[in-house]
């Protein structure tokens, strides 16, 4: 076996969240290579495997997972059983592959470790107390050996991402950017810093979350957030303020959940729906995708995670550049 290859031992490891950090990344960049079509000589046929999990989860679901023709459908419950069914799978059929060109880049020197987000599309990684991140494009994340101790959880961050902090009253969760400075027990919430490091935003969903940052008399500024509370930090002039997200608005950022229905809808329809919620430009590389169909519910999904499943489903991918989005992959023949 290559010394490179997943072994079932790690994968089962992983099920069970008893991986280290290290092997996290590994075995969520050999899943991660599953759409990237760049593995070795054994090919893996996906929509294969993905017709062999839905019948797995079948039980679960009412039956309601099973394509109908050239209509793609799945629920959103599916895709959260589907990473760890997927893996026990393909473990059981020995089929062991990895990226070979890996664009999401982790370094580990002495114990620490970054993890940057070169990739053109969003990025899922636990941390070792099983907490979640999405790393937008272009984003660092790093935390030292002895970050995830007895008594607090820090990681510190350059960019954008979407954190998912497992509740422990025990060992508070800080985020650090530059100044600022996010404390959690567990919830979700979303923080952003602009290129020039000038302005940071942070966005609850769920939970309550406290943030703050030095004043220039050596004092700290703090403000604590609710849910669909955002708090902005200038730091040309050194103010944190906290303001309200709206409950209903035509438009909202990626990282908010929403729940939307597509019911046998042409791929061209389901991109300009994400278009006017989300506010992003999408593009379809291949005029074929339009004649792809979908019938899928997402129930308080990000973005991303839309993005994720429904390219998954019409066998595409997508790359992310800011506000454009661009979808690539061979379509759907144009059959009524």
């Amino acid at each position: 076996m290559s010394k490179h290859a997943i072994s079932p031992e790690l994968l089962k490891r992983y099920t069970e969240g008893n991986c280290t950090a290290e092997e996290v990344y590994r075995v969520e960049e050999w899943y991660a290579s599953l759409n990237e079509g760049e593995v070795d000589q054994y090919a893996f046929d996906q929509p294969l495997h993905l017709k062999k999990v839905q019948a797995l989860l079948g039980q679960k679901t009412n039956g309601q997972l099973q394509p109908v023709g050239k209509i793609r459908s799945l629920t959103t419950v599916f895709i959260r059983y589907a990473a760890a069914a997927m893996v026990v799978l393909v473990a059981s059929f020995g089929l062991f592959m990895y990226l070979k060109k890996p664009k999401t880049e982790a370094v580990s020197v002495a114990g620490d470790v970054v993890i940057v987000n070169t990739q053109k599309r969003v990025t899922r990684h636990q941390l070792p107390d099983g907490s979640l991140v999405w790393l937008n494009p272009d984003t660092e994340l790093r935390y030292t050996a002895g970050a995830f101790s007895k008594t607090s959880r820090e990681v510190s961050l350059e960019g954008e991402a979407f954190f998912d902090v497992t509740k422990d009253p025990t060992r508070p969760f800080l985020v650090k950017s530059h100044a600022l400075l996010v404390k959690v027990l567990g919830t979700s919430f979303n923080v952003k810093s602009t290129p020039d490091q000038s302005r940071f935003e942070v966005s609850v969903v769920t939970g309550k979350v406290s943030v703050s940052i030095p004043d220039r008399k050596g004092q700290e500024k703090a403000v604590l957030l609710l849910p669909r509370q955002q708090a902005v930090f200038e730091a040309s002039s050194g103010q944190l303020t906290s303001t309200e997200i709206p409950k209903t608005q035509e438009q909202v950022n990626t990282w908010q959940p929403v729940s939307l229905t597509f019911d046998d809808e042409p791929l061209s329809e389901v991109m300009k729906r994400l278009e006017k919620k989300y506010g992003v430009t999408i593009q379809l590389a291949n005029p074929n995708l339009a004649n792809c169909r979908l019938k899928a519910s997402f129930d308080n999904s990000r973005l991303s995670e839309i993005l994720e499943i429904t390219t998954q489903l019409v066998e595409a991918s997508y790359q992310m550049q800011g506000n454009r989005i661009v979808i690539n992959g061979e379509g759907c023949s144009n059959v009524e």
